[in-house]
């Protein structure tokens, strides 16, 4: 992963702790799991445009649904 990509993850990071107060480690995994981090594989330079409060929302939503189904 380029180094922008992965200052602009660890920004992502950053929100979902301090907005949902969840530990970094477990907002690490949760990037990881979701479609933005795939995205910053595979296409940084679009993916780095998009806002980063907005994609830190969609990958909590995306987790919390996905843990709410598995319940």
């Amino acid at each position: 992963m380029r180094k922008d990509a992965k200052e602009y993850m660890t920004s992502v990071v950053n929100v979902i702790v301090k907005k949902y107060h969840i530990s970094e480690i477990e907002a690490y995994k949760m990037v990881k799991k979701s479609f933005l981090y795939d995205s910053l594989i595979k296409f940084p330079d679009e993916t780095l445009h998009d806002d980063i409060e907005t994609n830190a929302d969609f990958v909590y939503s995306d987790y919390m649904s996905e843990n709410l189904l598995q319940m």
